[in-house]
């Protein structure tokens, strides 16, 4: 179990106390990038430190000692505690070992440094968990350096004994200056313990923060902590939590609200209601609709009353969380307002409000609605998907009234189904292109992707297909692109294979805007061999799907070649080598340099090749070489040539 902080972290403000200055940097010697060494190696690197070698190299070595160091390199290591300018290094080095002699070099060194070396040798005490160091470590506390105090606390903190928490805990009311760095302190041994499960001993210690007199974020620290350790009077916390002041309190208190799930929490909190302010009251209204408890309802109820319009509003967005069928009522009232803000909430509860009489009330309801009542449970049962509702929407699909119609329309496309399929698609057939027929079509889309039988939707479609208008065909064509599946794609290829022009028409202008990747054989097919009025406009197809569809970059490539081969013109050639440079890679430029020589497309092919080279140059530098002296050569576009000749530069100097 882990305390929250508050926001306001203490130990961003003992940064710049506890953490270790910073070690010299070492301009282009990037000491991660060094090779690891072989275990024997460690006597070198000793040889390296008693050397008078560059301050580099002894660097490098202890970051090596780090990682094969043992009791032999602690001695010459620790020397270099003391060094303004290795001492960084050398902590790093013993840190890592694991030699129990490495603890006895720090304890030494307690007694023997000054200033911020002593801050970085505590710091790795804290790190290494010695507890044989605490008494050392509780001289350091008294240090008339507040740096040095500072380390030692937050060091006493980490060790956790009972002799070095008494000693931070006793920091709480010593030295002003320290106060913070012992309140850090007290919050990382509470940590520590809670993690072990003593929760009891962690209360403790808490406790002790909350009575000291000490900033407002680590009181605020330490009660979540108590919280989180579970402290027996935690409604109590609550209660008076919720009628601090203090926001930050406050908020505290709608934690708890939100997470204590005994019986008793809902009642305080409705009894507490009453006490706050409104912007708080609301608040307290959400965590009682996030809460779930149904017995809050009444009060909620009674919340939407209020003469304040932010208030209501809170109320019908908690209803919607927290009610039931019972609220049906309520939340309709509210739907119908003047208030536009609370008539949409209003809805938007009435959509997601749960209740296994929900659906049925709202349909009987439907039947004996009128005016603006009626619409809004249009669109509520819509957006609910209540199937019993589907025969009033297709009677309502002739109504007069262009809202009442259109909501129907939408309200059909998200509830439909198969049975009722056929008879929505008759409808959007007789419209024609009437005012409704816009908003129909949106809602077969919808109703089609919905479909859990394909083949069944789109032999519906496919059989309305003879006699209709060419207008009619497209519609029809397009509807089977949402429906998508084998059955509607072989329908669709049959009509564009066919000797129909209308329906071939209205079949490939179906196909280039197909919506999965199934199409693109159909799409080639038709483009070599197809009606010769459509060839371009499936190779159009064709190549949207290369450019647009996530395909492996084999098939891509090999479908780029195959959409070049197929190409009659330049337009779409051009297309091909655009869209190799949408996926660079070394086949892509091999793909287009092929093309360099012919003079209608080699201005095209070198801006590809380039664009291509800059994004791969890194990766494959040798393709890129090869490649670019070709597009100087060819080019007549100047700024293409320079943007060459800086690639030939990157890609040789690797």
């Amino acid at each position: 179990m882990t305390i929250l902080r508050s926001p306001f972290s203490v130990a961003t403000l003992l940064m710049s106390l506890v953490l270790p200055y910073a070690a010299p940097v070492f301009p282009n010697q990037a000491l991660s990038q060094q090779p690891l060494p072989a275990e024997g190696d460690e006597s070198q690197l000793i040889a390296v430190l008693n050397s008078d070698a560059e301050l580099f190299d002894k660097a490098k070595a202890c970051q090596r000692l780090a990682i094969i160091g043992t009791s032999e390199s602690v001695p010459v290591v620790a020397k270099l505690l003391a060094d303004p300018d290795l001492s960084h290094y050398a902590r790093f080095a013993l840190e890592a070992n694991p030699s129990s002699d490495v603890d006895k070099a720090f304890r030494s060194a307690l007694e023997k440094l000054k200033g911020r070396q002593l801050v970085g040798v505590i710091n790795s005490v804290a790190a290494r968990k010695d507890t044989l160091a605490v008494d050392a470590l509780l001289s350091a506390a008294d240090s008339d350096d507040d740096e040095v105090a500072a380390a030692a606390l937050s060091a006493l903190g980490a060790l956790g004994s009972p002799e070095s928490i008494a000693a931070v805990q006793q920091a709480l009311s010593g030295k002003a200056s320290l106060r913070v760095a012992a309140a850090d302190a007290c919050l990382t041994a509470a940590d520590n313990l809670l993690l072990e499960g003593n929760n009891a001993d962690a209360l403790k210690v808490l406790a002790a923060l909350r009575s000291a007199e000490l900033p407002k974020h680590i009181n605020v620290a330490s009660r979540f902590g108590e919280i989180r350790a579970g402290s027996e009077n935690v409604n109590e916390l609550m209660i008076s939590y919720l009628g601090d002041d203090d926001l930050d309190l406050f908020r505290i208190g709608l934690e708890l609200a939100h997470s204590l799930t005994n019986t008793s929490t809902t009642e305080q909190l409705v009894n507490q209601l009453d006490s706050l302010q409104p912007d708080r009251q609301i608040l307290l209204l959400h965590v009682l609709g996030e809460r779930g408890d149904a017995s809050a309802l009444p009060t909620v109820i009674e919340a939407l009353g209020s003469g304040d319009a932010d208030m209501k509003n809170a109320a019908v967005r908690v209803l919607g969380a927290l009610g039931n069928g019972s609220v049906v009522p309520v939340l309709l009232k509210a739907a119908v307002s003047d208030d536009e803000v609370l008539a949409t909430n209003a809805r938007d509860s009435l959509t997601v409000l749960g209740g296994d009489d929900v659906d049925a009330q709202l349909a009987q309801t439907l039947e004996g609605s009128d005016g603006q009542q009626r619409l809004v449970l249009v669109d509520v049962a819509g957006r609910r998907g209540i199937p019993q509702v589907i025969p009033l929407l297709l009677q309502y699909v002739s109504a007069d009234d262009a809202e009442l119609r259109n909501s129907a329309i939408d309200g059909l496309g998200m509830t439909v189904g198969l049975e009722n399929f056929p008879p929505l698609v008759d409808k959007m057939l007789a419209m024609g292109d009437s005012e409704s027929a816009k908003p129909m079509k949106e809602a077969l889309r919808k109703a089609c992707q919905r479909m859990g039988d394909r083949d069944a939707a789109s032999k519906v479609l496919l059989d309305r297909m003879a006699g209709e208008s060419a207008a009619a065909k497209i519609e029809l064509m397009d509807l089977l692109i949402y429906v998508g599946g084998e059955q509607a794609l072989s329908g669709v290829q049959r009509a564009a294979e066919g000797d129909e022009d209308s329906a071939a028409d209205a079949a490939t202008q179906a196909l280039g805007k197909w919506l999965t990747p199934d199409a693109a054989p159909v799409l080639l097919e038709l483009a070599q061999s197809g009606n010769e009025k459509f060839r371009v406009r499936c190779l159009r197809g064709y190549i949207r799907i290369i450019r647009q569809f996530g395909l492996k970059p084999g098939q891509r490539l090999q479908m780029s070649k195959q959409a070049f081969a197929a190409a009659t013109r330049d337009e779409e050639r051009k297309l091909v080598l655009d869209t190799l440079t949408r996926f660079p890679s070394p086949q892509g430029l091999k793909m287009v340099m092929l093309h360099l020589t012919t003079p209608s497309l080699s201005e095209d092919a070198s801006k590809a090749a380039v664009t291509i080279g800059e994004k791969i140059v890194d990766n494959d530098p040798k393709s890129v070489a090869g490649a670019m002296p070709i597009v100087v050569a060819t080019t007549k576009n100047e700024e293409l040539a320079n943007r060459a000749k800086v690639l030939i530069t990157r890609s040789t100097s690797e």
